[in-house]
């Protein structure tokens, strides 16, 4: 090979070079608005995570006691389910027995 050919030779190495790295600065340019972009959403998500957060705060105190409560609200409400039921039961016994005989 001439000089004059490893030259060129060179040359165009040092274009296609340049090429790819114009080419992967642009990739990358995007890929950063990209992430900015994500960045924006994910803070303001992070802001509202927070506020309520602070907001809850003062209800870590009473959970337990209104668990409790809620467990009696429903043990409760199971005995009244038993009483109506049997209120039901009742009425229709005395409704079938003032109806009188069919005939």
């Amino acid at each position: 090979m001439t000089d004059n050919l490893w030259i060129w030779l060179t040359a165009l190495s040092a274009l296609e070079l340049l090429v790819l790295l114009i080419a992967l600065a642009v990739g990358l340019r995007s890929i950063q608005g990209s992430l900015e972009r994500i960045n924006v959403h994910a803070s303001k998500i992070l802001w509202g995570v927070r506020a309520i957060e602070r907001e809850t705060d003062g209800l870590r105190g009473g959970l337990p006691q209104l668990r409790a409560t809620l467990t009696d609200v429903v043990a409760g409400a199971g005995v009244i389910a038993e009483r109506l039921d049997s209120a039901d039961r009742h009425l229709a016994g005395a409704a079938e027995a003032l109806s009188g005989p069919r005939g």
